[in-house]
């Protein structure tokens, strides 16, 4: 919607836009919010400490392989695009290490000129950082739970009440500063004791909850993070409480598997895809039905890149084994 409405105004999608930028809930915020709590806890349900070294390198491995993969494909549609390998400014070369650790992006959102090609996003290198944190939050939660507990939330109340006062470039919601609350959170939430607590009853306050921060129009002048974060825990509570619910309905199932299985991809890739469809059509300006056809191919394109993605990482994953095995 940005690129299709409000970069290049396309088409009037304003309509749409209301539905997603609510007062008090942007739903592009919360996706991104839920996403970074769903990965601590998945990280955490495991349930067991790992040594930092022995995790960073898988988690790097995981990350990046699809990344450099997604990368490279982009870098060739647009030499091919723009009939020039030299797509880049006059950028200091010694900066595309930046690109190979996965935080160009995230830097170039905070003001720092890297070759991001706006693979992966701000949200890559986020959420790498938040990779680097987790063996030590998760000692912490382990070993002194209300205490990291306080601490956390003390953070993320200070940084988001004073987050003008840092003069930061990057929005609040795509700081790591304030994600990696959301990020513990997942941890804390998927906890073994913590989900011993939640009972279904909560749901009455729950859905309440999200209904109200959706629904409601009056500006609520508490800093959005803090919102966000609210309904990211009623989403994860409620959801918890109807697992059962909705894991025994197959088509919900095997839709959840498998786009569970390309989740990183699509993230990856979605981006590039709408941008160079746009440039395709020139940024015309477009009719209801054609804006359509153009959001179906946006997500038909998307879905079959990162299947391409995901499929080849597999092939590079199994190259690493079987070398690693020699």
């Amino acid at each position: 919607m940005m690129d299709l409405y409000i970069v290049h105004p396309m088409h009037n999608l304003k309509i749409l836009e209301t539905l997603i930028l609510r007062p008090n809930m942007n739903l592009g915020m919360i996706a991104c919010g839920l996403f970074v709590l769903i990965s601590g806890a998945t990280l955490a349900l495991k349930g067991r400490e790992e040594e930092p070294v022995s995790f960073y390198k898988k988690r790097l491995i995981r990350v990046l392989v699809p990344f450099y993969i997604a990368y490279i494909i982009y870098f060739i549609i647009r030499v091919i695009t723009y009939k020039t390998i030299f797509i880049y400014g006059g950028i200091p070369k010694w900066r595309f290490i930046f690109t190979l650790i996965g935080m160009d992006e995230y830097l170039s959102a905070n003001g720092v000129a890297t070759f991001s090609l706006g693979v992966g996003e701000w949200f890559l290198g986020c959420i790498l950082l938040c990779y680097i944190a987790y063996p030590f939050i998760f000692r912490l939660h382990k070993k002194y739970k209300l205490l990291t507990f306080l601490v956390m939330t003390a953070w993320f109340l200070f940084i988001n009440f004073n987050y003008a006062r840092f003069n930061f470039i990057i929005p609040s919601h795509m700081n790591f500063l304030c994600q990696i609350y959301n990020f513990y959170l997942g941890i804390l939430l998927i906890d073994k004791e913590t989900l011993a607590r939640l009972k279904r009853w909560l749901l009455v306050i729950t859905i309440p909850i999200i209904l109200f921060f959706y629904f409601y129009n009056k500006m609520i002048f508490i800093p959005d993070n803090l919102k966000t974060t609210v309904v990211l825990v009623s989403i994860f509570v409620t959801f918890y409480e109807l697992e059962d619910i909705i894991s025994s309905i197959d088509f919900i199932k095997v839709f959840t598997v498998f786009f569970n299985k390309i989740s990183l991809e699509i993230y990856l890739v979605h981006h590039f895809v709408i941008y160079q469809v746009d440039y395709i059509l020139g940024y015309r300006r477009l009719g209801g039905i054609s804006t359509l056809l153009v959001i179906a191919l946006d997500l038909f394109l998307t879905i079959i890149l990162a299947i391409i993605v995901e499929r080849l990482s597999n092939k590079v994953y199994a190259l690493m084994d079987k070398s690693k095995n020699k």
